[in-house]
């Protein structure tokens, strides 16, 4: 019998990162069954994300699942995290942080000629038309995998995906032409490359087996882009970005917010300061 039930969405990636999960639990000793849930994001894969409307579009069922007791805890990409979670919730833990940089994968022969160029992030869209100003955006949805099956089969020279689920998947991208973007070029979003798992505020059991396999180092970057996210009270249909670079006591904070962009850099005991510096000055331009 299983000690624990984990819900997720059904994608390769979603499953792969359901498996980091799984082994970290294994480790201290509990077991764990899969419910896989089909999100409002996951349904509707024709219209770019602003369109279908992006607050929670990957996460909002799968918090049902913990809601009416049918999960224990729930697996997701931090980045599709909505501002606020659902009543009754929280994150209890999050894995180490894969890298939070995004991907230029240029068709072979492509190169020098890019016209058309996929993403359904209007984030991503965003820095696009700064980047490439001759460039075309045309919108591309899917996992990875559908994506670069696009990419090959249709007419984009380019489309933008995230480092982490590439690492993840172990996709071989040899093939192409990458270009890895840097926070300064495409700012990631929120929590990019981060794992993150949310349970029920009031179970106590859980919260506490979560708390052995939470990577303190990743809940630092975790809690400070989570924290200016939440004061900007945006979701994935608007061009936002957030990431946190911290070393030592050292932190510096980028936001994007609509095509205006701030960073801020202190002391990490300091975060809040300099989140609430960063959001007023976005919301002065």
């Amino acid at each position: 019998m299983s000690d624990m039930v984990i819900a997720s969405r059904g994608s390769m990636l979603s499953l792969a990162q359901v498996d980091i999960v799984d082994t970290q639990l294994k480790k201290v000793g509990v077991n764990s069954e899969r419910l896989i849930i089909s999100t409002k994001g996951d349904i509707n894969t024709s219209k770019a994300l602003k369109d279908i409307g992006g607050n929670g579009l990957f996460v909002r069922e799968i918090e049902a699942a913990l809601s009416d007791h049918r999960a224990d805890i729930a697996v997701h990409s931090a980045k599709d995290l909505p501002y606020e979670l659902a009543d009754g919730m929280t994150i209890g833990a999050v894995m180490r942080a894969a890298s939070p940089a995004d991907l230029l994968v240029i068709k072979p022969g492509h190169e020098n000629h890019l016209q058309i160029i996929g993403t359904g992030s209007a984030r991503r869209s965003s820095a696009i038309k700064k980047l490439y100003p001759d460039a075309s955006v045309k919108n591309i949805r899917g996992n990875v995998e559908t994506r670069l099956r696009k990419l090959s089969e249709e007419d984009y020279d380019a489309i933008v995906i995230a480092s982490a689920g590439v690492d993840r998947l172990g996709i071989d991208l040899s093939g192409y032409t990458v270009k890895r973007f840097s926070p300064d070029e495409m700012i990631p979003a929120c929590a990019q490359g981060i794992v993150a798992v949310e349970c029920r505020s009031d179970d106590a059991k859980t919260r506490s087996i979560l708390e052995k396999i939470n990577d303190c180092e990743t809940q630092k970057r975790f809690v400070v882009e989570r924290y200016l996210f939440e004061l900007m009270k945006a979701d994935c249909s608007l061009a936002v970005g957030v990431h946190a670079v911290i070393s030592g006591e050292e932190l510096t904070v980028y936001g994007l917010f609509e095509g205006r962009t701030a960073s801020r850099t202190g002391r990490y005991s300091n975060y809040k300061a300099l989140c609430k510096e960063i959001a007023e000055e976005i919301y002065r331009q």
